[in-house]
């Protein structure tokens, strides 16, 4: 008689024939089982994940942006808000799924990344194992630490949309890839009315990460101009829902929405063009009381220091061009936008973020409404050929990603009809210029987002304005609300590892498999011959079917005979462990042992 002991070499991601559910024991000789034997299965280790469940009304919320502290930092006070995530469902699955932890992680994967709406920000779920199998999820947070290259040279015309061409589709700008130009379309006197839709968006967001859009001004001498960012405009109604054209001092063109914007505009018909600055801030319609969102000027101009003050005066004159304007510079850094103004090599800061400026001196932070900042460009003019040329574009997108709703936090609740979600974060101190309390337009560190970290809110959570979350238990908080980072690596990943155990249950049959032996049995579910010798019970000697250390010991062994006439050398144990349908289990992790008894067969 004969005790083999077979089990796999334990290492996460060991690779094909050394994981739990299916290995391979060379021998360093060889060894002769005596002819006539016979095999059964003497005992088994395994640890076995089982399966958790999860339906459709268990969810949980995810933050990233300054974190909260009661009583002294509450969500009002930050440009961010919690967003919901769900575990990913395909629109044909049941409302109730039971799935493996690695099915389970995989839809988590999904399900977080579809509700990051942050362009600088990735997740990533996978399983935690051990040498006893399964301990829960890890999650891991990315911030994108780099900044993204000129893409200026590789943009074609698919990339720019003209979005007023629907209701006059002579308008707009076209882009030439050679010359890196952006032409108008039409041109006439004041009274052709084309010509103020010539309106085109770059379907390509500006990263956060010190991106920028660089654009030379040479040809656009004697026209009225704007190049800006703005957010989406999902459901193609050109402004947000919520935003005032008709309110006081908001400029000549305030109906065509921008975030930001610099433009050279006329105050009169036959007046000098003026460069001024705008941005889209929060307001009270006089009518009807209601907040909105309006355009007004952020005057450069009057902030002592600026290459262009004038107390008492007014923008810089474009007709004049004293200085000898070229060119005009966007970059964003995080929340802070900043433009400037170049005479050639020589620039001017007309727009640079200074926290000890009034509120009114700095331009509104970047907030959760408008992450995503699209590049957009016009151009009026009476004389033919006028045109930007783009000097580079620091945008993200290997294609074009205008609206995309799993990244867009405004486009999706836009198409969710939940703006009002919008405009709540819109309407926030920090967008209201009449009121003097300073919010500090958080920046870069060492190419990070300053201020920032991620949170995972998995019960209720007055303090995060969460009321919807029930998934401690599934994530392996238990009975945790708020949760922090467990570590970190750099300055640039948060990791969350499960702190207790997911409880799991079985409802699976599994078998042990030899595959390279001369005995058969019959699958008849399969309809074939088969090498399964074990059918494993679905309680372990502890009374447990699924975790750590399931020890199983036959009461009775069942032996099955080698059909081997003669004495059989063998230098090799091929062990699975299968499903019913003869699948490998892969819900099976860590280290698994199985220990075979073989001997000489009994008459």
């Amino acid at each position: 008689m004969s005790l083999v002991i077979t089990s796999n070499q334990y290492l996460e991601n060991s690779g094909d024939y050394n994981s739990a559910f299916s290995y391979r024991n060379a021998l360093t000789g060889t060894t002769m089982i005596p002819a006539d034997s016979e095999i059964a299965c003497a005992s088994l280790k395994i640890n076995k994940n089982g399966t958790i469940t999860i339906n459709k009304s268990m969810v949980f919320a995810q933050y990233f942006n300054q974190e909260l502290v009661d009583g002294t930092l509450n969500l009002e006070q930050t440009t961010g808000i919690a967003h919901e995530v769900q575990p990913f469902f395909s629109p044909t699955d049941d409302n109730v799924l039971e799935l493996t932890p690695t099915e389970l992680a995989q839809r988590l994967k999904i399900g977080i990344n579809n509700a990051l709406f942050h362009p600088e920000l990735s997740a990533d779920v996978s399983v935690n194992t051990d040498s006893n199998g399964f301990k829960g999820f890890r999650v891991i947070y990315t911030q994108s630490n780099a900044s993204v290259g000129d893409v200026s040279g590789s943009l074609v015309a698919a990339d720019f949309v003209n979005i007023y061409e629907a209701i006059h589709p002579t308008a707009g700008l076209t882009w030439d890839s050679a010359s890196k130009t952006l032409t108008a379309n039409t041109f006439g006197g004041n009274a052709t009315i084309e010509k103020r839709y010539n309106v085109a968006i770059l379907q390509k967001h500006i990263s956060l990460i010190n991106g920028s859009l660089d654009v030379n001004l040479s040809q656009v001498n004697s026209a009225n101009w704007t190049i800006g960012l703005c957010r989406s405009d999902p459901d193609a109604s050109y402004v947000p829902s919520y935003y005032a054209t008709g309110l006081p001092s908001v400029g000549t063109r305030s109906w065509d929405f921008y975030d930001f914007k610099i433009c050279a505009e006329q105050d009169a018909v036959a007046g000098n063009r003026r460069i001024r600055v705008y941005h889209s801030v929060s307001g009270t319609d006089p009518t009807t009381g209601d907040p909105v969102l309006r355009q007004i000027e952020m005057p450069y101009y009057n902030i002592a220091g600026n290459p262009f003050f004038s107390a008492g005066g007014d923008a810089y004159d474009w007709s004049s061009n004293a200085s000898g304007i070229t060119d005009c510079k966007f970059n964003v850094a995080n929340e802070r936008v900043e433009i400037s103004l170049f005479a050639g090599a020589t620039e001017y800061k007309i727009v640079e973020y200074n926290p000890a400026n009034a509120k009114a001196e700095n331009l509104k932070p970047i907030c959760e409404s408008c992450r995503l900042l699209y590049p957009k460009f016009h151009i009026d003019s009476s004389q033919n050929n006028k045109r930007f040329t783009l000097n580079s574009a620091r945008v993200k997108g290997e294609v074009s990603n205008y609206a995309l709703q799993t990244k867009d936090w405004f486009a999706n609740r836009v198409q969710e009809g939940l703006d009002a979600e919008c405009l709540e974060v819109d309407s926030r101190f920090y967008n209201d210029m009449t009121d003097a309390t300073i919010y500090t337009n958080k920046a870069l560190t060492a190419n990070i987002l300053t201020g920032y970290t991620n949170r995972l809110i998995l019960d209720d959570s007055a303090l995060y304005e969460v009321d919807y979350a029930n998934f401690s238990l599934i994530l392996g908080f238990f009975n945790q609300s708020v949760i922090s980072p467990t570590s970190t690596s750099g300055t640039a990943i948060n990791i969350f590892d499960s702190v207790d155990v997911p409880s799991m249950k079985s409802n699976t049959s599994l078998f042990v498999r030899l595959n390279n032996m001369g005995f058969n049995s019959i699958n008849a579910g399969k309809g074939n011959l088969s090498k399964i010798l074990y059918s494993i019970p679905r309680f372990s000697q502890d009374g447990s079917s699924v975790g750590s250390g399931l020890y199983f010991e036959p009461h009775e062994r069942i032996y099955l005979p080698l059909n081997n006439p003669n004495d059989l050398v063998i230098n090799e144990f091929w062990v699975d462990f299968v499903n019913e349908n003869e699948t490998l289990a892969t819900d099976l992790t860590g280290k698994s042992v199985a220990i075979f008894h073989i001997r000489k067969r009994t008459k």
